[in-house]
């Protein structure tokens, strides 16, 4: 091999070398981060005996918060025009909000239609959110339903966090997206924030968490991280 193949077979060798090791590394550096976000703030959090019973609804990727429809601090119904779903049955009792990449939330109705590719790029580029608001009832929901009861003080700062993701028109209402909803009951909006591996729709959820002064994790990217330290309360019908 003359000197010239041979510094071509080395740059590439050398350029195989580098792709490996970010390969390997980026892996590593995440799982390091992941361990040492599992560090809790809020370590007096102590339940409220009196006060606003907050839900969290999961899937093995995915949390929502599951909050009552009217309290004393807010009524959540009329937070949305009734035109921007529908149907809203009066018989409902709460509110489901999550937010999370705009993309994934609107093109995955069901885990049937999960696209890798569509995973991959909302992990992997920063990109636009959306929030998802579903009036329903807690019954609807079985295992893995977490909660924990704040007092009303507590539940104010989670409604401020919650209120303000949402993005606003010039006149300060919120933004519905049009033709996007799963069924009669739900409706999309545009949210504040961007999404990315570090910060998805678990994170969203855990800093609400950490905002009323709940013990949560300080970093919670993974749906396992957010209830890790919540007692699991299965409903009635899972």
């Amino acid at each position: 091999m003359d000197s010239e193949k041979r510094s071509v077979f080395q740059r590439s060798v050398h350029a195989v070398r580098i792709v490996l090791y970010g390969l390997l590394t980026v892996p590593v550096l995440y799982a390091l981060i992941l361990l040492v976000g599992m560090i809790p703030l809020n370590n007096d959090f102590a339940p409220a005996e009196d006060g606003v019973t907050v839900f969290l609804i999961s899937s093995p990727v995915h949390v929502e918060l599951l909050l009552p429809i009217r309290t004393e601090a807010i009524d959540w119904r009329a937070q949305f025009p009734d035109e921007c779903f529908l149907d809203l049955p009066r018989t409902t009792t709460h509110v489901a909000i999550g937010w999370g990449n705009k993309r994934f939330f609107i093109e995955t109705p069901t885990w049937s239609d999960l696209r890798v590719a569509t995973v991959a790029k909302a992990l992997l580029w920063p990109s636009t959110s959306c929030l998802h608001v579903s009036f329903t009832h807690p019954d609807d929901f079985g295992k893995g339903v977490r909660s924990v009861t704040i007092s009303v003080a507590q539940y104010e700062r989670l409604v401020y966090h919650i209120e303000s993701s949402f993005r606003l028109d010039t006149n300060g209402n919120k933004l519905p997206i049009s033709d996007t909803a799963y069924g009669i009951n739900d409706a999309f909006f545009e949210a504040n924030g961007t999404y990315h591996c570090l910060n998805t729709c678990n994170s969203w959820v855990g800093r609400a968490m950490r905002v009323a002064g709940v013990r949560t994790p300080w970093l919670t990217p993974l749906s396992q991280q957010v209830l890790c330290y919540l007692p699991d309360h299965s409903l009635a019908g899972g």
